[in-house]
């Protein structure tokens, strides 16, 4: 048996398209998965369990057939307050973006009143400080007032009585 020249054994090769491609990732994962299940004493930290079969659809976007799980966008479906902060983080429409801003605004002022309020608590806090600094020093002069009557009652004792 001869053999063809070797120009005309070159491969050919096909277009693949993104769609197949994705088909084929997917079933390798899942592959990889199946084989992890069941081969426990194989698997590593940190793998995720399989996901739900997924099929293309015509314009190549991936659906889930477990659609209880998955919501529109593809995300797990969460507590109905994990969805709307989700709706207004994800720059999706000016409303949301808008929403997001107005957001960030009462924080940033609730941080500025709360450091207001701490400026004005230290005033006080430094007003009172000086009232005590001052009753201190009106009660410092009342005892030395006090010890000088006493001592001027006992002169005026000891004068009276020497005459």
């Amino acid at each position: 048996m001869s053999r063809p020249p070797s120009s005309q054994t070159t491969p050919q090769f096909y277009r693949v398209s993104e769609r197949d491609l994705t088909e084929i990732e997917l079933h390798s994962v899942d592959s990889i998965n199946d084989l992890h299940r069941t081969h426990h004493d194989h698997s590593h930290k940190g793998i995720r369990p399989s996901r739900p079969a997924y099929t293309p659809s015509s314009n190549g976007n991936l659906y889930s057939c477990d659609a209880s799980a998955v919501n529109q966008r593809g995300h797990p479906v969460g507590s109905k307050w994990q969805n709307c902060l989700q709706d207004m983080l994800t720059p999706s429409s000016s409303r949301a973006y808008a929403m997001g801003c107005a957001i960030i605004t009462l924080l940033l002022l609730t941080v500025l009143f709360i450091f207001y309020f701490l400026v004005q608590q230290g005033g006080a806090i430094q007003m009172l400080t000086e009232a005590v600094r001052e009753k201190e020093a009106a009660a410092t002069e009342l005892s030395l007032l006090i010890k000088e009557l006493h001592a001027l009652r006992r002169n005026l004792t000891a004068i009276r009585t020497a005459t």
